[in-house]
């Protein structure tokens, strides 16, 4: 695989009085040279926490703002027991994390490139320190895109012609986690937290229409299923969390409620922009997703979420992403099959 870099095309970051963490118009990037590999254009576009980042297919380096690692790009080290298993040959999601030395922020990073090459995703964040954390995720285009073509009358046999369903793992990262307990001792508050990672499952489906009928093409989904695990690949059922007054309290994470992704637009280029709420509550705003459709005729779909996972709970905070294939086209999770009634 040919060695890139590039500035994530859609950015979400976190500050520590919260807001709307996108870019307002998402940028989609010029694919790089194959034999010489250049900054993306949209570089100087890149604000706040997750500024861009290198990926070979092996090696994950991240530009992150803050206090994070001494050269521009931090590099990151794989952390396979955290990977989040495949959905049939749909790949899995790997694990990296970095921290510089046991006195600085400890971060995850989750990354993901589908089989048929057109889309990478990325998302990470460190666990917390001195009241605040660093952190964000985005998608990068690999190939061309061109949406699917509609027909005016689609037959209502054979394979989809305007409505695709996308279909396979997500991957999270969560905050706060436990307090990092490798290097020297040092009072509680100094320690830097370790992220946790969640495992889930997302769909996405989407519509397309016949250009000449002037009706919106829209993009909805959920992720359900999520399940929190520690730096160990174990599964975390409570977290405790400060209570403000010089305690802690405990909170159930088994099972952590389902996000929805409210039903959005697809704008002309395939990148949409919406809000996430929790399932069963409409209007409930738990957060922002961002993505891509990429591919010809949209045969893949990637993208990332910043939401707040638990109702209630403001002081939680999860970093997302999911890269996921059509499910009539190959490499689909089985489950879509059969897809008719």
């Amino acid at each position: 695989m040919v060695r890139y870099r590039a500035a994530l095309a859609a950015l979400l970051v976190v500050a520590a009085c919260g807001g709307n963490p996108f870019l307002p118009e998402p940028v989609d990037p010029t694919p790089p040279d194959p034999n010489a590999p250049q900054p993306s254009p949209d570089q100087d576009n890149a604000v706040e926490d997750l500024r861009g980042f290198r990926y070979d297919g092996t090696t994950l380096e991240i530009d992150m703002a803050g206090v994070s690692s001494s050269g521009q790009y931090g590099l990151f080290r794989r952390k396979a027991e955290m990977d989040i298993p495949r959905h049939g040959t749909h790949p899995a999601y790997l694990a990296y994390e970095f921290q510089e030395t046991n006195m600085t922020r400890s971060y995850l990073a989750y990354v993901a490139e589908n089989d048929r090459g057109t889309l990478l995703s990325v998302a990470s964040v460190d666990g917390g320190q001195f009241n605040e954390h660093n952190g964000g995720g985005g998608w990068v285009r690999l190939t061309g895109y061109s949406r699917p073509d509609i027909a005016a009358s689609p037959s209502p046999e054979g394979t989809e012609e305007g409505t695709f369903s996308y279909y396979g793992a997500y991957a999270g990262v969560f905050v706060p986690g436990f307090n990092d307990p490798g290097g020297p001792p040092r009072p509680d508050p100094l320690q830097p937290g370790e992220p946790l990672g969640v495992r889930g499952v997302i769909q996405v489906n989407a519509q397309f229409t016949n250009r000449a009928s002037g009706d919106p093409e829209v993009v909805e989904g959920e992720i359900t299923n999520r399940r929190l695990f520690d730096r160990d690949g174990n599964q975390i059922t409570s977290i405790n969390i400060a209570d403000g007054n010089g305690g802690v309290r405990t909170i159930d994470t088994s099972p952590m409620p389902g996000l929805v992704l409210r039903e959005t637009e697809i704008s002309e280029n395939g990148t949409f922009l919406g809000t996430v709420e929790y399932e069963g509550s409409p209007d409930s705003e738990a957060g922002s997703f961002d993505g891509a459709f990429g591919g010809t005729g949209a045969s893949d779909v990637a993208g990332v979420i910043w939401v707040n996972p638990i109702d209630g709970e403001t002081g939680i905070h999860e970093y997302g992403t999911f890269n996921l294939p059509r499910c009539d086209l190959p490499g689909a999770s089985p489950i879509c099959t059969p897809r008719r009634p």
